[in-house]
This record gives structure tokens, C-alpha cells and sequence, in this order.
């Protein structure tokens, strides 16, 4: 009886699906180093980006930063509020002789100051 269909096979090998098999094999394991590869090219990629984009606005914030004059924009700021402050503050002897502020019912409203 002849179990390989009459055909002429080389030695070891029974022919059908089991030759398919290890074919099937290479060809997924191909296909998955491909998407390994690619999804590592695009990680880097991206890295690259992303460090670069970081590079970018860091040194736009710091150019902007350079140029920025602090107390006169605090001041432009302030000169445009109402400050109202309500506090009531005692001082208190400690047993070491020093003294101890202690305030209680403060408070703050800041409004932004009506034009007249």
C-alpha cells in the first residue's frame, strides 16, 4: 500500500498540509519580525518628534521668558484691581517673651477696578 497517493516524494517527507505547515510558520514569523520592525521604526520616529517639538517650545518659552518684564507687567496688572483687605491682628506675649501674631476674621476681595 502506498501512503503518499503514488507520488514521488524525497525521503522523510509525506507530503500534504505537514509541508504547508512549517511554510505557514516562516511566512507568520516573517510577517510578525515585519510588524515588530515597523512598529519600532515608528516609535522612533515618533520619539524623534516628540523630542524635537519639546526642543522647539522650550526654547520659544525661554525667548519669551528672555523678553519678559516682570514688575512692569505685575504692575500693569495691579494698577487695574481694587485690593480690599479687612484684617484683625493681635499680638500676644509668649512665656519666652516674645511676641505672637494672631489674626483671625481676615478678608480679601479683590475687584477689578470701575472705570470713571
Amino acid at each position: 500500500m502506498v501512503e503518499n497517493g503514488g507520488k514521488n516524494l524525497p525521503p522523510g517527507a509525506s507530503g500534504g498540509a505537514v509541508d504547508e505547515e512549517p511554510a505557514r510558520e516562516r511566512s507568520d514569523l516573517g510577517l510578525s519580525d515585519l510588524v515588530k520592525r515597523a512598529v519600532s521604526a515608528g516609535r522612533e520616529v515618533a520619539s524623534r518628534s516628540k523630542d524635537d517639538w519639546v526642543r522647539v517650545a522650550t526654547s520659544e518659552i525661554r525667548t519669551w521668558l528672555d523678553r519678559l518684564d516682570l514688575p512692569s507687567e505685575l504692575a500693569k496688572a495691579l494698577a487695574k484691581m481694587t485690593l480690599e483687605v479687612k484684617a484683625e491682628i493681635r499680638f500676644r506675649p509668649r512665656a519666652d517673651g516674645k511676641l505672637e501674631a494672631e489674626a483671625s476674621e481676615s478678608e480679601v476681595k479683590v475687584k477689578p477696578q470701575t472705570k470713571t
